[in-house]
């Protein structure tokens, strides 16, 4: 018997009207499309986007080493062509945008967030809700959002909440202004699983504690990778027995077949050693460590044998009981030999805009300060599986691109300009100056 379908006592009106919800956005999922993967552009809009020569003092390029003195050519929404200013010929038509007293650098990416729209999705009835989704909250370039871009923030993971053990599926989205489908990167981006901590239950239902919890997560992806597998061979040619369609369980297709990521509310050594034996080991998912706060980095040397990601926070520091030191969180990862690493605010716990701050202090506690800006670039790029859009300032990619007055890590910078797929969407010189 399916854990959704045990008997349960009679509900007030007003909670079963609360219960309706994962019906109603079923419904919606039904009647559209099923899956968002865009480009960024068109090929029509990308000739409507303007062409420009950014030069600067610096561009870090999140891909190698920084370029002293040099030109970014941005065309179509991508980035063209970056070198030193000194050996490249700006083209005729394009506009020459001289900050030659600043730095260039990717656009920051938080995989951790829940700002993106209308509000957290928690259902909060049933423990495990992959029939859910969150794109359909999406409110582009909301107030939040305009904030977190003054901020260098371009890309977020947009989240369901932690109320329960699998709160849904998340977006991957830019912060910058546009329709749904203008912002949208990918969508399912994340599937979200919540374990210990805020989905705890008090009420003695299976799943009220860790063991339980984790016997739930386990049965429903269980379930999920039975259903992608029977597609997998039907699709294949390997049985012509056709399998029914489950909506609920569709979105388990690009998770089991290692297209997205399962970001993972973990923290504590405990609760890792589950997230790493039951999510990596039994699923053989792409996950990430999506809190991995408290005491987590003493099982640092698991985490580097699967090469799986830590995005850590909000949490940045703890009190360590065993020398009675303040130890920076990312710093001990680091010290002990975990690469894959970033920062996250879980906005609004931290602001949105305060994400190049979360790497910041966690310099100020012994992370290096080229691995910090990789965390906010880069790494978290890869470890969303988008970084062949975003996280770096190369050729062919998104035109994400900040203009600092230096080194986003040192607090005394700022964002002086902010372009979003080629378009100049914040600026302060002409914008207010909103961080």
């Amino acid at each position: 018997m399916s854990i959704h379908q045990t008997s349960r006592p009679a509900l007030p009106t007003w909670f079963l009207r609360s219960a309706m919800l994962p019906g109603l956005l079923l419904l919606t999922l039904s009647c559209s499309a099923p899956l968002y993967a865009s480009d960024s552009q068109s090929d029509d809009s990308s000739a409507e986007k303007p062409r420009y020569a950014i030069q600067v003092a610096k561009i870090i390029t999140s891909a190698g080493k920084p370029i002293v003195g040099g030109t970014i050519l941005v065309s179509g929404g991508k980035i063209e062509a970056l070198g030193k200013t000194k050996e490249m010929e700006v083209p005729e038509g394009y506009e020459v945008v001289k900050q030659l007293d600043c730095f260039a650098m990717p656009g920051l990416i938080d995989a951790h967030s829940h700002v993106g729209g209308s509000g957290d999705l928690n259902e909060m009835v049933y423990q495990t809700n992959p029939e859910l989704r969150n794109w359909d909250q999406i409110i582009p370039h909301n107030d939040d959002l305009k904030v977190a871009l003054a901020g260098g923030v371009t890309t977020i993971a947009y989240i369901p909440g932690s109320g329960t053990n699998m709160g849904g599926w998340g977006t991957l989205m830019k912060t910058g202004p546009g329709k749904a489908s203008d912002v949208i990167i990918k969508a399912p981006g994340v599937l979200k699983i919540a374990q210990s901590g805020n989905p705890e239950r008090r009420d003695g239902e299976v799943g009220s504690g860790r063991m339980g919890m984790n016997y739930v997560i386990r049965q429903q992806l269980e379930e999920g990778r039975v259903y992608v597998r029977l597609w997998d061979n039907f699709e294949a040619g390997r049985t012509d027995k056709k399998p029914k369609v489950n909506l609920r369980l569709e979105y388990f297709k690009p998770l089991f077949r290692g297209e997205i990521p399962v970001v993972v509310h973990t923290q504590a050594y405990q609760v890792v050693q589950s997230t790493l034996r039951i999510l990596h080991d039994e699923m053989n998912l792409k996950v990430v460590i999506d809190h991995g706060t408290f005491d987590s980095y003493k099982i640092s040397d698991e985490i580097i044998k699967r090469n799986i990601p830590v995005m850590a926070g909000p949490r940045g520091f703890r009190y360590e009981p065993e020398d009675g030191q303040i130890k920076g969180i990312v710093a001990e990862y680091a010290k002990r030999g975990v690469t894959w690493l970033g920062v996250n605010t879980d906005a609004p716990v931290i602001p949105q805009e305060d994400l190049a701050f979360q790497a910041t202090m966690a310099v100020r506690y012994g992370w290096n300060e080229e691995d910090a800006i990789d965390g906010l670039t880069i790494e978290a790029a890869k470890a969303l599986m988008i970084d062949d859009r975003v996280g770096s300032l190369e050729p062919g990619k998104d035109a994400d691109i900040l203009i600092t007055t230096g080194s986003i890590i040192d607090p005394r910078n700022y964002v002086k300009q902010v372009f979003i797929d080629g378009v100049s969407i914040y600026d302060i010189s002409k914008d207010r100056r909103r961080y």
